[in-house]
């Protein structure tokens, strides 16, 4: 088995798939309605401290969450310019899927480890909550879609915990949850912007 098979299956499961969007609102609905992914938590506004490709960068992004059974469906979709991971796919117009990601018990250890066998390191993200998540270059040749490891925060176990519970009682209807990061922030001095 190849060293890099192996490293990824150390990690477990595929926890998120995530898609770059052109309209957040649009997939949403589209999720929801045409393959019963819901209900949605839709977090606007929310600032990313990177360093991408080796440079320090500050994109802004809002993002959708929704789970089908164990699976976490991100949909992204970037406000700015900001050089990112997700710049390459909306410059091509690429929309769809960004990224496949594993929860990470010992982040620092998973990421030598990807390293260690052999795939490159694209982004780091420290989360404005807690928290920390990278992106690799896929270890399929010709593949554009990331590798992502997601730091499991008790934060972040607490929302999967949550989501897919609110997944499996949901009865397919209401409108989605819609947090503005921006104001969270303007609304408590201590939250990070």
């Amino acid at each position: 088995m190849s060293t890099v098979r192996q490293a990824l299956q150390d990690l477990g499961h595929i926890r998120q798939l995530g898609y770059v969007v052109s309209d957040l609102d649009a997939a949403v609905r589209g999720w929801g309605a045409g393959l019963g992914v819901g209900p949605w938590l839709v977090i606007r506004n929310v600032p990313l401290a990177c360093v991408y490709r080796g440079a320090p960068s500050r994109p802004m992004v809002d993002i959708a969450l929704a789970y089908r059974g164990g699976m976490q469906i991100e949909l992204i979709r970037q406000t700015d310019a900001a050089p990112s991971p997700y710049r390459p796919f909306i410059e091509r117009g690429q929309y769809g899927l960004h990224h496949t990601a594993y929860l990470c018990e010992r982040m620092q250890d998973s990421v030598e480890a990807l390293q260690a066998a052999g795939l490159t390191l694209v982004c780091d993200i420290n989360m404005p909550t807690g928290g920390r998540y990278v992106y690799f270059e896929s270890p399929v040749p010709g593949e554009q879609s990331l590798v992502e490891l997601l730091e499991a925060t008790p934060a972040m176990r607490q929302m999967f915990e949550q989501g897919i519970a609110a997944a499996a009682a949901w009865d397919g209807g209401g409108v989605p949850t819609v947090m503005d990061f921006a104001a969270l922030a303007a609304a408590d001095p201590r939250r990070p912007r």
